[in-house]
């Protein structure tokens, strides 16, 4: 992948909006071009985001719909030389560019100050997934009204959605046509009538999902659901996962989404053992470690409760990522939405490469488990007397 593509989709994945920006920093002096203003403006037609270019005492303009503007920003920088521009948007970060052409992005955080959905023309604008017109199954559930406007405070959950759809759009190519979905400890199931709908209805997939959850009512009410929608391949079950065993072979993906505590490991462990092509988990309540860390560890994070909690999911995650990339998968961690939504954010998704079970990077990951003294479930579950390793 060529260095802009690299930075393009970097880029693509944090900001989804630019209020302002300016491209500075010439790699020559005398070179006529100094400075690119970016200004997001309110034109006839709708949303625009102009580009002001300051050279030679002239400002010449130009307008650009949002999907041209990353790519136009980075061709600029990298055809005129401009090595910084700085981005306020959903996000405030800055754009870096050596002498090779290579871009970095630093200073990443969250703009408190940046306010999403005000208007009916921006969530056109953003050209989710699920937007622009009403979705029956979205304005049952109250997400969107009748003419397909997001209704007041779901503004979020429609973010989540269409943010998990992007993820899923990543790596559909990963699954066959005709395939199973595992969702464990599905909940209310927004997302999975999302997934749902995503793969039949739009992607023409003939995909049949399965969700699980320990709350009886719950379950009973997705299903009722699920039938009104017309859903007829997707199927709620009141089971504990960890009871879960699978005599089929067209599993594709397991999901989970805040599942709490070890609840995570068990479903990640179920989609090694049975060869899943995709592992998508939002981790939640990582308490396992937290009990075991003690201070004689790492006394510097130990002594302080809440840095001690967090680090703890830390580890916990990296594990777990670790461990799938040994077994044979090729694992990001990411952000699955925003901090102002949940601190519970952080997405590991894995997709099976085929390689070998990689013992170098077993043995680093046995070296970090014994230095911190832990047992992790994930870890016991794949490596002990009776885990996967032994098989």
């Amino acid at each position: 992948m060529e260095e802009m593509d690299k930075a393009l989709l970097k880029l693509s994945e944090r900001v989804t909006d630019i209020e302002e920006a300016v491209i500075s920093n010439p790699a020559v002096r005398s070179q006529a071009l100094k400075k690119v203003k970016i200004q997001k403006m309110q034109a006839k037609g709708g949303t625009v985001y102009q580009f002001q270019f300051y050279a030679d005492n002239k400002v010449t303009h130009e307008n650009t719909a949002w999907d041209g503007v990353i790519q136009r920003l980075l061709s600029v920088m990298r055809d005129a030389g401009l090595k910084q521009c700085s981005i306020k948007g959903n996000v405030l970060l800055t754009v870096l560019m050596n002498k090779d052409k290579q871009f970095k992005i630093t200073g990443l955080k969250q703009n408190v100050n940046y306010s999403v959905f005000s208007e009916k023309e921006h969530n056109r604008r953003k050209n989710y997934i699920l937007g622009g017109r009403a979705v029956p199954w979205m304005t049952a559930l109250g997400i969107m009204d009748g003419d397909g406007n997001v209704t007041s405070g779901m503004q979020k959950k429609f973010r989540q959605i269409n943010r998990f759809l992007e993820m899923l759009r990543d790596i559909e190519d990963k699954l066959p046509e005709n395939c199973t979905i595992v969702d464990m400890g599905c909940g209310k199931s927004y997302l999975t009538f999302a997934m749902y709908h995503y793969f039949n209805e739009i992607k023409g997939k003939n995909v049949r999902i399965m969700g699980f959850d320990l709350k009886k009512d719950v379950v009973e009410h997705c299903n009722k659901l699920a039938r009104e929608f017309g859903f007829d391949g997707l199927e709620f079950y009141n089971k504990d996962i960890a009871d879960i065993d699978n005599n089929n072979s067209d599993i594709a993906m397991i999901i989970t989404l805040h599942a709490c505590d070890t609840a995570t490991d068990i479903a990640m462990y179920h989609g090694i053992r049975w060869g899943c092509r995709v592992i998508m988990s939002v981790p939640c309540c990582q308490h396992e470690l937290n009990k075991q860390l003690t201070a004689e560890s790492l006394p510097v994070v130990t002594r302080h409760g809440i840095l001690k909690e967090r680090f703890a999911a830390l580890l916990t995650d990296g594990i777990r990522a670790q461990i799938l990339e040994i077994m044979g998968y090729k694992t990001d961690v990411m952000e699955f939405i925003d901090m102002e939504h949940t601190p519970k954010n952080i997405m590991i998704r894995a997709v099976k490469t085929g390689r070998a079970f990689d013992a170098d990077k077993k043995q680093a990951l046995d070296r970090q488990i014994q230095a911190f003294g832990i047992d992790q479930c994930l870890y016991r579950s794949c490596f002990g007397i009776n885990g996967l390793e032994k098989e």
